[in-house]
């Protein structure tokens, strides 16, 4: 349960125009499917935030994973180590919890995931695509695939995709 004040300060650093109003109540309907994690100081003020998205399916070879997304990775103060501690954090929480887990990133991002010792598909990203295609859906714009805490064979599956093999990533219709 986050609190109102928690609520606020992470929607104003995601900075989603759309979302930036919400109400708790549309905040908590909008993520009810989601786990957030915190990085706070000694006084509870919040460091870094992101969440885990558990509302999250692709198909890889005419099957469907329900595989969480990690997601909404910032720093209320950058170069300070917040996130490379938050992701750190979360890393050994989601592998103590058995949880497999993805992200994705641009490629500007690589050097601070390397940094994270994440291991990442490079370019891989491109290779799953939408579906079904909707308007609402801004084309991807990420490169990479984030082993945020995969199993050996998701892995693979992954770093598999190509052109002429590619995956999706499911949303409702």
């Amino acid at each position: 349960m986050l609190s109102v004040s928690e609520i606020k300060m992470i929607l104003k650093h995601w900075a989603v125009e759309e979302w930036i109003n919400f109400t708790v109540a549309e905040f908590n309907e909008r993520f009810c499917d989601s786990e957030f994690h915190l990085l706070s100081d000694d006084k509870f003020n919040i460091l870094c935030v992101t969440r885990i998205n558990f509302d999250f399916k692709i198909e890889l070879d005419n099957t469907v994973y329900e595989l969480p997304e990690l997601v909404g990775l910032v720093a209320m103060e950058k170069m300070k180590g917040y996130a490379r501690q938050l992701i750190g954090h979360i890393v050994h929480n989601l592998s103590s919890r058995a949880i497999a887990c993805i992200g994705f990133c641009e490629a500007e991002l690589r050097p601070f995931y390397e940094k994270c010792s994440v291991p990442i598909l490079y370019d891989q990203a491109k290779y799953l695509k939408e579906k079904p295609v909707s308007e609402e859906f801004e084309p991807n714009t990420d490169d990479d695939i984030l082993d945020i805490n995969l199993p050996a064979h998701l892995r693979d599956l992954l770093a598999g995709l190509n052109a002429g093999h590619t995956g999706y990533i499911l949303f409702e219709d």
